[in-house]
């Protein structure tokens, strides 16, 4: 199995904390690795699933890219005028 090492926020610390508790009855550090990890099997699991659903049944997915445009004097009255159009 591979570590990752993942910067979280607290909050999102408390919260994982708080679903180690309820579902482990504790909240040692691997307890909150439990959850983790089963939130990402969840994640991969849920994506693959779309993915082989979406092939048997030839429905559409999309998915959104957004190219990295750096705001310049060009394109900067284009966005003005797009935002606070009347």
């Amino acid at each position: 199995m591979a570590d990752l090492e993942i910067y979280l926020e607290d909050k999102l610390l408390e919260e994982i904390s708080k679903l180690a508790i309820k579902h482990y009855g504790e909240d040692s550090e691997v307890s909150q690795q439990r959850v983790v990890e089963s939130a990402l099997e969840m994640r991969i699991l849920w994506s693959c699933s779309v993915k082989q659903g979406r092939e048997l049944t030839d429905e559409a997915v999309s998915n959104w890219e957004f190219a990295e445009a750096p705001v310049t004097e060009e394109n900067n009255d284009t966005i003005r005028q797009w935002l606070f159009r009347r």
